[in-house]
């Protein structure tokens, strides 16, 4: 079977969307498939002393958009670059498509990567195609719930409106812009759900929305990733944790993105109710970006920052860590932050339960969502008071790792969802 994943964004680079992208490649062909990406020219290759760069660069025809459409941010979200960008990905992917169709072995289906490769997917025609190229939109995420997020203009309360505005009336009109452009997300949802030939959603509340607007097959099949306590270096948390002059089981720690969506103002402020007290657990903020170091958030809150510069090392400081936190509040997406918790044996701290597959108790601590800050604080707090209530979360997320979140079954079943659309050649 011959497979073109799409992923409008660069790659390789360390967030989520892109290592979702990886791991399913890495699985699927692992399961005997044939494997093709497709990107935006933009990317970081892993340094050369990453043990994981050969996993991302060797085996794989990977298509780049040309370089001059590339965007100048790898961040994720909205962008003016993103428009070129996501031109030079829809001709690379008819360049594709028409490629493979003269040497006469055409993709048996495109697996695109996010809304924007999805649209891209739908306005190049590959429905029209003969043999027609069936799509497939892998949601990585609720445009009805993600768009606004992304702008701090919209979601910041000390924002001084300017021009002369009065503030209730900034107020009124940030709330109106705020469900518009939801409103503009959930119509996209809406309509990729009515225009593809399958689907693979990542969470509960995706599933429930392909569902009622698609009637082509789909399944939830949450992301995979390798089983860390597998690899061929082994991780060793408690040195990665020294090194970084942190204690084994003595932090909490946030592993990810520094951008709006990820509402770190919420950590912030339960850090903040917490208070500080050197015989309690640290709060600390790990990321791959540079800016981590520099952030005023980090310091006003009285929280730790710590820069990362390989998967691994970031796997290894997830092992170390008395809970994970994941602070989004907006359903749709799957965080690998929170996967790679789970697979390391790390209970997380979460907002959000059966979205996830989380349950209170069992394998995560939840906090109520009415009171963010404080319920994220008490969290915390339980937690504080029982290392003991820690490690048995911590068994029950491994438990969900090993149910949910292994590579060989959900290529299994994403290769299973294909042959169920794909035409006999």
């Amino acid at each position: 079977m011959r497979l073109l994943l799409v992923g409008a964004f660069p790659y390789p680079h360390h967030q989520g969307s892109q290592v979702y992208f990886q791991e399913q490649a890495i699985a699927l062909r692992a399961a005997g498939a044939e494997v093709e990406l497709l990107t935006y020219a933009s990317g970081t290759p892993p340094s050369r002393n990453d043990p994981d760069r050969w996993r991302v660069l060797d085996g794989f025809e990977h298509r780049k958009t040309p370089s001059w459409t590339a965007p100048a941010s790898l961040d994720s979200g909205p962008g003016w670059g993103r428009p070129l960008a996501d031109l030079g990905l829809l001709t690379t992917l008819r360049d594709a498509i028409a490629s493979k169709m003269l040497q006469g072995a055409p993709y048996d289906a495109a697996l695109t990567h996010n809304a924007e490769a999805c649209l891209i997917g739908v306005l190049s025609g590959l429905a029209r195609h003969e043999p027609r190229i069936p799509l497939v939109y892998c949601v990585h995420t609720l445009m009805e719930n993600e768009i606004s997020a992304y702008y701090k203009l919209l979601n910041s309360k000390d924002f001084t409106p300017s021009l002369g505005m009065h503030r209730k009336r900034f107020a009124r009109f940030r709330t109106s812009l705020r469900r518009a452009l939801d409103h503009g997300g959930g119509t996209l949802d809406r309509f990729l759900a009515s225009r593809i030939d399958a689907w693979i959603a990542l969470t509960h509340s995706s599933e429930c929305v392909m569902r009622q607007f698609s009637d082509r097959p789909g399944e939830l099949i949450p992301p995979p990733i390798p089983d860390p306590r597998h690899r061929s270096i082994p991780l060793d948390p408690v040195a990665v944790a020294n090194t970084h002059g942190l204690d084994d089981r003595g932090f909490y720690l946030y592993s990810g993105n520094l951008d709006g969506y990820q509402e770190l103002e919420l950590l912030a402020g339960a850090s903040h109710l917490r208070g500080l007290d050197p015989a309690r657990p640290k709060i600390v903020l790990a990321s791959h970006d540079p800016a981590v170091l520099a952030s005023d958030l980090v310091r006003r809150a009285g929280m730790e920052a710590r820069l990362v510069g390989s998967d691994a090392e970031m796997l290894s400081l997830l092992a170390a860590a008395r809970a994970s936190l994941v602070t989004r509040r907006a359903a749709g997406g799957f965080p690998i932050k929170l996967v790679n918790s789970l697979a390391v044996g790390t209970p997380p701290i979460s907002f959000l339960g059966r979205e996830w597959g989380l349950i209170d108790g069992e394998n995560a601590r939840l906090a109520g969502r009415d009171r963010p800050a404080a319920a994220l604080a008490e969290a915390i707090e339980s937690l504080d008071r029982s290392p003991e209530l820690a490690t048995r979360l911590g068994e029950g997320a491994r438990a969900l790792y090993e149910a949910n979140h292994r590579p060989q079954p959900a290529a299994e079943r994403t290769l299973a969802l294909i042959r169920q659309i794909a035409a006999p050649r």
